[in-house]
């Protein structure tokens, strides 16, 4: 079988770093960009309908329980990454190509068994977050349809992990510039219903979100399909040994991710318990997707930190890796300061074209705010989570993800939102405080270099 992405293999390996940082890092950045603006569009179109407040509420209430399923398919890609990107650095390319195909084997079993109960307890999924009736009748719909699809957006990930972790950046990017295009034009026509057409609202966002993942599933399947991992399409026998290699890796991930979202969910929950709830969750659904601009570097980074420290483990290279690592760190906490000077200087600017609610944008602003000083912090965490995740060392992260999604802000929310009387704000402040010390903690782990020795 012919060797897989050599050109790419050698930049990642040999050369300067920067190079290599910036090989991976820009068409990542792109695609980030992409993605980031593929649920920002949701939320302009959604705040030109009339009752803009509930239908934000309604998207982020269905986005915080969707987050888990999310979370699922991150932490069991993780394994898919760690695996390809250490065989193709190590040049055992059949062993690359197996992991891809078992890999996809799990996200379609994945897929199926998370579709049912997002689809069967949809309500009570939105109520049990916190959704105000008029809330729930807009969140549940949403839900159920994009839950009943839950199988595209784990294969696409996977391939799009594979491809990656193989020096493949370019096309997950064209796969996700044809999502967003067919998701801006499905919004249009469904959730304002243009002319003739009716308008859907909410129920035509989760349509529009549906039908662009099928697009971009078949795309990347495509692409996976001209690759040089092209064999892991030839059959779909399952290997538990196989299976077990990917969920070593991938468990610890995917409990921290679950761990993530739950605590996501029952940060809203708190929320619920304020007088403006429905106000306060719209504020931090919207300033969450701005804010999602600012840290788009750190997830596009993150996502180079995985290959370069992978491959470069796979070729015997550790501190090649880890001068890749602090490189894709710096770079990545550099722009999202910059950016983050705009949450200071312009929040309004920022707020205004998602909601003409008064209420709703003064708490935007308050969100963006709290948020700027926080952003290198979770840049560098980001980052090097990334990292650590390419030499397969997921256990550790685990622990600091529980540590400051739970003990520590969910508590400090709770107290400074109730007992200190700061309402919204002080759910703000804990958010950012908690931030800062997951930079800290994950920034002193990876310093101890325990993660070149993980066996994958």
């Amino acid at each position: 079988m012919p060797d897989v992405g050599d050109r790419e293999r050698e930049i990642i390996t040999c050369g300067k770093v920067s190079h290599a940082v910036w090989f991976v890092a820009w068409p990542t950045v792109v695609n980030t960009l992409i993605q980031t603006a593929y649920n920002l569009i949701n939320r302009l179109f959604l705040g030109g309908l009339p009752d803009s407040d509930k239908a934000q509420a309604a998207l982020g209430i269905g986005w915080s329980v969707l987050n888990i399923e999310f979370c699922l398919i991150s932490g069991m890609s993780a394994g898919t990454a760690a695996l390809v990107a250490r065989f193709i650095g190590a040049r055992e390319d059949e062993n690359a190509v197996e992991a891809t195909r078992q890999s996809l084997i799990l996200a379609t079993v994945a897929g199926i068994l998370c579709s049912i109960p997002l689809v069967v307890w949809a309500e009570p999924l939105v109520r049990g977050v916190g959704a105000a009736a008029d809330v729930a009748k807009l969140a549940a719909p949403y839900l159920a349809i994009i839950g009943g699809f839950s199988i595209l957006p784990f294969l696409h990930m996977v391939v799009m992990v594979a491809l990656r972790s193989a020096g493949d950046v370019r096309h997950p990017l064209y796969a996700g510039a044809v999502m967003i295009g067919v998701n801006t034009l499905l919004d249009w026509l469904l959730i304002l219903g243009p002319g003739p057409l009716p308008s859907y609202g909410v129920t035509g966002a989760a349509v529009a979100t549906v039908a662009s993942r099928f697009v971009g599933t078949a795309l990347i399947l495509v692409y996976l399909y001209r690759s040089k991992l092209r064999d892991s399409l030839s059959h779909f026998k399952p290997h538990f040994g196989w299976f077990g290699r990917v969920m070593n890796i991938g468990w610890p991930a995917t409990i921290q991710g679950v761990l993530w979202g739950i605590g996501f969910i029952a940060y809203i929950r708190i929320m619920s318990y304020l007088p403006n709830a429905t106000a306060a969750q719209a504020a931090l659904t919207v300033g969450l997707s701005i804010e999602a601009i600012c840290y788009m570097p750190g997830v596009a980074y993150s996502t180079a930190a995985t290959p370069l420290v992978g491959q470069n483990l796979g070729a015997g290279q550790p501190d090649r890796a880890q001068r890749c690592s602090w490189v894709a760190s710096w770079h990545a906490a550099a722009i999202m300061t910059g950016v983050a000077v705009l949450f200071l200087a312009i929040p309004h600017y920022l707020a205004a074209p998602f909601t003409d609610n008064k209420e709703v944008l003064a708490l935007i602003v308050s969100y963006l705010r709290v948020a700027a000083p926080s952003e290198p912090f979770l840049a560098v965490g980001m980052v090097l989570a990334g990292a650590l995740q390419g030499a397969g060392d997921t256990r550790m992260p685990t622990v600091i993800e529980f540590l400051v999604n739970w003990p520590i802000r969910l508590t400090l929310a709770w107290l400074l939102t109730f007992v200190v009387g700061m309402g919204a704000l002080g759910a703000w402040v804990a958010m950012t405080a908690s931030t800062i010390i997951y930079g800290l903690m994950i920034v002193a782990w990876f310093k101890t270099g325990r993660w070149k020795t993980v066996k994958v």
